[in-house]
C-alpha cells in the first residue's frame, strides 16, 4: 500500500509539474484542444511590451508553443515571427490583433491596445520619410501615372510571383498596360493620395469612380523602414473602386511592398487575393508619380531628321560629275524634319540669283561668290547625314529686302534638308536638279528650333538659261494672287501659258512679269494672245495693254489691266470663280526696244509700289 501510494504521489506530482510547465508564460500550450478566441489574450498568449530606453520601441512576443503557427496584425503590417519589434515614432493608441492557425484557420483574439506618449523624431529623419512627403512639417501628393512622364507606361503594373518578390528596388514585371487599365472611363486617373508629417503621419486620399463621383478617406500610415513597407490606418490604398475584390478590407491596408519610392516616383505592390477576387495570386504594382513632378514635367523633345533616301549621296556627290555649280533661287524657313514653312512674307533681294557656289568633290574644295561679286575659297567635308562643315564658314549677308533673312552658316555648318529623286532629280536626266540646304536657328533661351533654308538650283553647262515669269492679279482691296512660276527659255520665242487658281469678283488690277528678261534682251517683245476667265475669252486689243517694267529694271512687264491705263476697262470682264489665264508669245528680239527708255521710266515711276 505504500508503494501503490508512493507511485501516486508521483504520478500526482509529476503531472502537477508538466501542468505547471505547459502554462508557464514562456510555454503557452493548451494540448489537444482547439484554440478559442478567449484562450488568446493578451499577458498569456502573447505581451507586449516597451523597450525601457525607448518606449516608442515596442516589443510584440508570441507565448505559444512553438508548434503553434501565430500571425499578428499590426501598426507595421502582419508578421507570421513569434517576436516582432515595432518602431512607432508618433505619439497614439495603436492595435495589435494576435491570432494562430487552429484545424479549423486562423482563430483571433481581442484587439489589443497600446500607447505611444511621446514623437521619436530618429524613427522619421529618414529618406524614406522625406521622398514620401517632403519631410516633417510637409506633404506631398501623388497621382496616378498616366504614362506621360517618362517612367511607367500605366499606372498599374503586373508580377508573376514565381518570378519576383516585389521587394525594395527589385520588381520585374510581366506585363504594364497602357494608361486607364484599372477604369476605361479615365475617371480614376483624376484620384490622388496625400501622405504628410504634420503632428502626426497623416494620409488623405480623393478616389473618382468611373461615373466621376469622387470620394475623400482620411487615416494614418506608419512605414516599416527595415522592410520597406507602408502600413495605413482608414485610409486604403489608391485604387478604383473597380478593384475593389482584388485584395480584402486588410489587404489594402496592411502589408504594402515599396518598390520604388522617389522624389518623383511612388510604387507600391499588393498581392492578388485568390478568395476576394476569384483570380490567382498575383503582384499588382501600382504606379504614381507625384503631383508636383507632373505639374512641371517636360517631356524630352524626340528627336526628327530630314528624310534621306537611300543612296542620296550618289545624286549630291556623283562620281561622272564632280564639280556643280549652285545658285540660290529662293529661301524659307523649315521644319527640324525639313518641311518648309511657306514664309511668304519676305521679299528677296534684287540679286538673290547672283548667289553661286561651285563644289568639287574631288578634293572638297568650294568656291562662294556673294551678291556683290565677292569670292570666299576653301573646303569642305560631307557627312553620312548629310550635314555640310565649311571652312572657312561661309560669308553672312542679308537675302531679304527687309534684312530679316541671312545667308549664314551657324556653327560652319548646313544640312541637306532631305532628299528624294522624285522631288530633287531632274525627270529627263535623273541628274540632281535642285537641293535645300539649312542653318539651324536658335530661340532666346538656346533651343534649336527651325531652320533657316537656302534654296538652291544646279546649273548644268549646256543647259538653257531660263527667266521666271508669273502672272499677278489683284483686287480693288489689294488681295494678290498669283500663278505658278513659268520659265521662259532662253534663246527661242516661245508660247507660254499663266495661270491663276482661286476666284475673285472684283478684278482690280493684273500684269505679267518676265524677270531679267530685259537686261539680256531689251529688244523683247510680249504679245498678249489670249486671255480667259474660267475658260471664257476675254475680249481685248494688245495696244491698249501697257508695257513696261517691273519693280526691278530687268524685269519685262505687261500690265493686262491697268487701274490708271488705257486697260483699264477689261477688269470687268475678267471675274473668275476657278482660273484665269492669260497666253503670250515671248520673243527675244523684234529690232525695236520692248519699250522706250523715257516710257519706261514714266511707267516705272507711275506703278512702283501701287500693286504692293
Amino acid at each position: 500500500m505504500k508503494i501503490n501510494h508512493y507511485i501516486y504521489a508521483l504520478a500526482a506530482a509529476a503531472l502537477m509539474l508538466f501542468g505547471m510547465a505547459a502554462c508557464s508564460p514562456d510555454d503557452y500550450d493548451l494540448g489537444d484542444k482547439d484554440v478559442t478566441p478567449a484562450d488568446l489574450v493578451e499577458g498569456q498568449a502573447y505581451t507586449i511590451t516597451h523597450d525601457d530606453q525607448n518606449p516608442n520601441i515596442v516589443y510584440l512576443k508570441s507565448q505559444m508553443a512553438d508548434r503553434y503557427q501565430v500571425n499578428w496584425i499590426e501598426p507595421q503590417g502582419r508578421s507570421q515571427e513569434k517576436e516582432v519589434t515595432l518602431k512607432i515614432p508618433f505619439p497614439g493608441t495603436y492595435d495589435v490583433l494576435f491570432g494562430v492557425n487552429t484545424r479549423g484557420g486562423y482563430v483571433y483574439g481581442d484587439t489589443a491596445h497600446f500607447t505611444v506618449d511621446e514623437f521619436c523624431a530618429d524613427f522619421v529623419n529618414n529618406e524614406l520619410y522625406t521622398m514620401l512627403t517632403g519631410g516633417v512639417g510637409q506633404s506631398k501628393t501623388w497621382i496616378p501615372d498616366n504614362g506621360n512622364y517618362g517612367l511607367c507606361s500605366g499606372e498599374i503594373s503586373y508580377g508573376d510571383p514565381s518570378a519576383t518578390n516585389a521587394e525594395w528596388n527589385n520588381f520585374t514585371s510581366n506585363w504594364d498596360p497602357a494608361a486607364n487599365h484599372e477604369d476605361e472611363s479615365g475617371n480614376f486617373m483624376k484620384s490622388s493620395i496625400t501622405f504628410d508629417l504634420k503632428d502626426g503621419a497623416n494620409v488623405q486620399s480623393v478616389t473618382y469612380d468611373p461615373s466621376g463621383v469622387a470620394k475623400a478617406q482620411k487615416g494614418t500610415y506608419l512605414l516599416d523602414l527595415d522592410n520597406h513597407k507602408l502600413n495605413l490606418t482608414d485610409c486604403p490604398l489608391l485604387h478604383s473602386p473597380k478593384w475593389d475584390d482584388r485584395q480584402d478590407a486588410v489587404g489594402w491596408q496592411k502589408d504594402i511592398h515599396i518598390v520604388t519610392l522617389t522624389n518623383n516616383q511612388l510604387r507600391l505592390a499588393i498581392l492578388r487575393n485568390p478568395d476576394t477576387s476569384g483570380e490567382g495570386k498575383w503582384w499588382l504594382c501600382f504606379n504614381f508619380v507625384s503631383k508636383d513632378y507632373a505639374d512641371h514635367y517636360e517631356a524630352p523633345e524626340v528627336e526628327v531628321f530630314p528624310t534621306m533616301e537611300d543612296g542620296w549621296m550618289d545624286f549630291v556627290e556623283p562620281k561622272n560629275d564632280r564639280i556643280i555649280t549652285y545658285k540660290l533661287t529662293g529661301f524659307d524657313w523649315y521644319t527640324k524634319d525639313g518641311k518648309a514653312k511657306g514664309v511668304t512674307a519676305f521679299t528677296p533681294v534684287d540679286n538673290l540669283e547672283d548667289v553661286t557656289i561651285v563644289m568639287n568633290s574631288s578634293n572638297h574644295s568650294y568656291t562662294f561668290t556673294t551678291p556683290d561679286g565677292n569670292e570666299t575659297k576653301g573646303t569642305y567635308t560631307l557627312s553620312k547625314d548629310g550635314i555640310y562643315s565649311f571652312t572657312p564658314a561661309l560669308p553672312t549677308f542679308a537675302i531679304s529686302k527687309d534684312g530679316r533673312a541671312v545667308m549664314t552658316t551657324n556653327e560652319s555648318s548646313l544640312r541637306i534638308l532631305g532628299f528624294s529623286q522624285e522631288t530633287n532629280c531632274n525627270p529627263q536626266t535623273g541628274g540632281l536638279d535642285n537641293i535645300v540646304w539649312g542653318a539651324r536657328e536658335y530661340d532666346d533661351q538656346g533651343k534649336f528650333y527651325q531652320y533657316m533654308g537656302y534654296q538652291w538650283t544646279v546649273v548644268r553647262a549646256g543647259v538653257a538659261k531660263t527667266y521666271k515669269g508669273g502672272l499677278h492679279l489683284f483686287d480693288a482691296g489689294w488681295t494678290f494672287q498669283q500663278s505658278d512660276d513659268v520659265f521662259v527659255k532662253d534663246g527661242s520665242d516661245g508660247t507660254y501659258t499663266f495661270t491663276i487658281n482661286g476666284s475673285c469678283n472684283n478684278v482690280y488690277g493684273v500684269y505679267l512679269d518676265i524677270e531679267k528678261l530685259l537686261g539680256d534682251h531689251p529688244n523683247c517683245d510680249i504679245v498678249v494672245k489670249s486671255i480667259q476667265a474660267d475658260g471664257k475669252d476675254v475680249a481685248f486689243d494688245d495696244a491698249a495693254i501697257d508695257r513696261g517694267v517691273g519693280d526691278k529694271e530687268s524685269t519685262a512687264r505687261r500690265y493686262i489691266v491697268n487701274p490708271w491705263g488705257a486697260s483699264a476697262g477689261l477688269a470687268a470682264q475678267c471675274s473668275f470663280s476657278k482660273t484665269f489665264s492669260v497666253t503670250v508669245d515671248v520673243k527675244m528680239d523684234v529690232g525695236a526696244p520692248f519699250v522706250k527708255p523715257d516710257t519706261a521710266k514714266a511707267h516705272h515711276r507711275a506703278t512702283r509700289g501701287s500693286h504692293k
